[in-house]
């Protein structure tokens, strides 16, 4: 079972509070129910920082695709290496409407042998402080990291091959977004697996 170590860096805090390391264990926990033993994730150290951001525009800087200086700026002093390091922000709702971003995880979208020669640039998850209320968020973003894409990404025969065979299936599939959401299918962890050991072995435990 590859065994991988999980990094939590608190942002725009100096300060731990029982209320959010309390969240951060139930989230590692959860996260480890729901891989059902095919990977085991270790909380391994827990920072804090005073650099602060919002996650919306951390994602709009990574997804123009130009040098992200936010984030490098905020995160290559602090990060360590040999973990999957899961940087948790403040975010915001846009005004008049219920939308907020919760996380987003950068990743390689072909060529994935070259992120241990890139790492610890691609060895991040972004994450809300408020994502990790209803525990799924960082399962899903999780996902992304293993190699996952949202069920409405992916064409007809394989979303079937990754047993997503239903609307019901979809919608109650961690990579979807919603309150229904509630599981892998066998065919995602297995997958999640073979990326974590083709492509992720530089990031486990020894």
């Amino acid at each position: 079972v590859p065994v991988m170590n999980v990094n939590v860096y608190m942002m725009g805090r100096v300060e731990t509070d029982t209320e959010t390391t309390v969240l951060i264990n139930e989230n590692i926990a959860f996260l480890n129910e729901e891989f059902e033993g095919q990977i085991e994730f270790v909380f391994d150290q827990l920072f804090m920082d005073h650099g602060q951001a919002y996650l919306p525009d951390l994602y709009k800087e990574y997804m123009s695709f130009e040098e992200a200086n936010s984030i490098k700026e905020l995160i290559e002093p602090i990060e360590i290496r040999g973990a999957i390091n899961v940087f948790l922000f403040d975010t915001y709702t846009e005004e008049g409407t219920d939308k907020a971003l919760m996380g987003f995880t950068p990743r390689l979208k072909r060529e994935q042998e070259a992120y241990a020669k890139n790492s610890p640039n691609f060895d991040r998850i972004f994450m809300a402080y408020e994502g990790l209320d209803n525990k799924s968020t960082l399962v899903h973003e999780m996902g992304h990291f293993l190699g996952l894409h949202h069920p409405w990404e992916l064409k007809g025969s394989t979303k079937y091959a990754f047993g997503i065979r239903t609307n019901v299936d979809e919608s109650q599939n961690h990579m979807s977004y919603g309150p229904s959401v509630c599981k892998f299918t066998p065919q995602q962890l297995e997958s999640m697996r073979r990326h974590a050991m083709q492509y992720r072995q530089y990031l486990m435990d020894r």
